[in-house]
């Protein structure tokens, strides 16, 4: 595993050839935030089944970020932008076979990890770069993607922070007008805030789309049981952003939808302040 730190707080990040048996094939394998831990209150993240470890791969912890599939399959093979390429049978199962990872170029500071990867499949390629730099309390994750290939390139992104429950179940506000489906697990309060509703099997989760983000950047206010509060702000426009929970964990995940051109390039960045 990579680590950066500083005074106050020390990130932990996977390596992608060391640390290959708890990637699986969803995340994102360069600049996987693991984990975060402060000096004083300890681990501030969590996961679906934290603190189990290993997480099963699919579920994972920390501040993943992925690429939905998005091009069909070529001959039982489908590539998974950022992370590998992969048998694809049409069935819908979570895990399948890993044919071929990503092989990533690392720059490593004190503070600062840069990775690069390249990509090829059918009339697609792509450089994919990744950054995590940290300053004080902020942990900025950056990403950019150039289209070296002959063909549009398609990108379904988000990112999955995985934050453990305040005690209270009142979780996140966001700087735009939101609303929410009718629903058995999440309701807003009269501060605008999501939260939780007790009464729900939080063991079976609730997954759900928060209304009213497209088109917006992402300003979030998190409560935290330790910390008290965290913003997380993006600069892109969000397609959508659902959110899901569990017994342990609770995760807005803001996406962004684009086509790239061929020869041109596409950056964005998603910024913690801890």
């Amino acid at each position: 595993m990579f680590q950066l730190g500083n005074d106050e707080l020390s990130l932990t990040l996977l390596d992608p050839v060391e640390d290959a048996a708890r990637l699986g094939m969803r995340y994102v394998s360069g600049c996987y935030v693991y984990q975060i831990d402060d000096a004083r209150l300890g681990p501030l993240f969590s996961g679906p089944v934290y603190p189990v470890d290993p997480p099963p791969v699919f579920d994972g912890q920390g501040i993943p970020e992925a690429f939905r599939l998005t091009v069909d399959p070529i001959e039982g093979r489908s590539i998974v932008f950022g992370n590998a390429i992969i048998a694809d049978d049409g069935s819908r199962g979570r895990e399948k076979a890993v044919l071929e990872r990503c092989r990533w170029r690392t720059d490593q500071e004190e503070v600062r990890l840069r990775m690069s990867t390249t990509q090829h499949f059918g009339d697609l390629s792509l450089n994919l770069h990744r950054e995590i730099a940290l300053a004080g309390r902020e942990i900025a994750s950056s990403t950019r993607v150039e289209n070296t290939g002959s063909a549009p390139l398609p990108l379904m992104w988000y990112a999955h922070p995985f934050f453990p429950w305040p005690e209270d179940g009142v979780c996140c506000r966001f700087s735009c007008n939101v609303n929410l489906p009718e629903n058995p697990g999440f309701r807003l309060n009269s501060e605008g805030f999501i939260e939780r509703i007790p009464e729900h099997d939080w063991g079976k989760g609730q997954f759900i789309q928060i209304g009213g983000v497209q088109g917006h950047h992402l300003e979030a206010a998190m409560r935290h049981p330790t910390r008290g509060e965290m913003t997380v702000t993006g600069d892109f426009a969000m397609s959508e952003m659902p959110i899901w929970g569990n017994a342990c964990t609770v995760s807005f995940e803001p996406y962004l939808q684009q086509v790239v051109a061929p020869n041109t390039e596409l950056t964005w960045s998603l910024t913690y302040h801890v």
